[in-house]
């Protein structure tokens, strides 16, 4: 024998449910709130309740549970009717069975068109956009580059400007302002170290003349090929050989007194005069002045020591030229 009850039809489930929700939720309510308000007057003095406040707490739990049924009705039994009034409707609508049944209103399509094509639209301008940064990222990669071969052209300018600041440009060896910083670095040590140092003012004889007859072009040649003589001549890492100007050149000798100094400087004016010009333009001597610091003959400064050079370079002119004078 079946003891299967017989289902509620659809439609009223819903209702049904709600209602013995509501009841079980009426009942239970001032249950609670009895219980509640037992345990609290018995916190506050013991079961032992005067008769007259009988009356009192019967309002209060009777208001309580009130204004608890008030609520749950606002804030749980409405919103309940509401979801289920919208399932019951939801449950009613017609299914469409055929696409045609589910083509969208004219209205709804053109709106839907609308938004396809604003989407297709930003993704159009997001890859535009993800182009121009791919291209300003080339772009600054190439700036980075030119920008770091600029600074290696720069820097390689900035040096061969300090070596032509300290190079004379017509034969390639010192010029006067490097030549001064080394006489006075060296004047130092040889007076710190109380060592020996020569200097020596060399002067091509009638180097005008020679200019004159063979022309400019020729003279150039001859000081570029008086210069290799003197570093070829005067090759140690302390020789420092410069051109003054014109035809005058210098060569400082650290470590080299008079006597030494002399002997390099004779042999050096006899290559001079040995050297062959090009196409036998003749031949070129010097006048040279020396003058050599030492212990037992100290200069007061740097500038002395060059002063008594000049002078005796003065000297070997006016005594008749190619020849090598020493200082007083």
């Amino acid at each position: 024998m079946s003891t299967d009850f017989p289902a509620l039809p659809e439609d009223d489930a819903m209702p049904r449910r709600l209602g013995s929700l509501r009841l079980r939720l009426t009942v239970g309510v001032p249950l609670l709130t009895v219980l509640v308000v037992a345990v609290f007057e018995w916190s506050l003095g013991g079961y032992a309740v005067p008769a007259d406040g009988i009356a009192r707490t019967a309002w209060l739990v009777l208001l309580l549970s009130a204004a608890q049924l008030l609520l749950l009705e606002a804030l749980l039994l409405r919103p309940l009717r509401r979801l289920a009034a919208g399932c019951e409707a939801m449950e009613s609508a017609p299914v469409p069975l055929t696409p045609e049944d589910a083509t969208p209103a004219p209205g709804l399509a053109a709106e839907l068109d609308r938004i396809g094509h604003a989407m297709r639209r930003a993704r159009g301008s997001l890859w535009q956009q993800d182009q121009d940064a791919r291209e300003l990222r080339r772009e600054l990669t190439q700036q980075r580059l030119l920008l770091e071969q600029a600074q290696l052209a720069l820097e390689a300018n900035q040096r061969e400007l300090a070596s032509l600041a300290r190079t004379d440009a017509l034969t390639g060896i010192a010029n006067p302002r490097a030549f001064d910083e080394a006489l006075r670095r060296e004047f130092k040590r040889a007076q710190r170290q109380r060592g020996l140092l020569a200097l020596a003012v060399l002067d091509l004889d009638e180097f005008k003349q020679f200019n004159q007859q063979h022309g400019t072009a020729a003279g150039d040649a001859a000081l570029q090929r008086v210069a290799t003589l003197l570093n070829e001549r005067l090759k140690r890492d302390t020789d420092v050989v410069a051109r003054l100007g014109g035809e005058e050149f210098v060569a400082l000798l650290p470590g080299f007194g008079m006597a030494e100094a002399q002997g390099v400087l004779e042999l050096l004016r006899e290559d001079l005069r040995a050297l062959q010009l090009p196409d036998g333009q003749g031949r070129l001597t010097l006048s040279i002045g020396l003058a050599a610091a030492s212990p037992a003959h100290p200069y007061l400064s740097a500038q002395a020591l060059m002063q008594a050079a000049d002078e005796a370079l003065y000297v070997a002119k006016h005594a008749g030229r190619d020849r090598l004078s020493l200082a007083a």
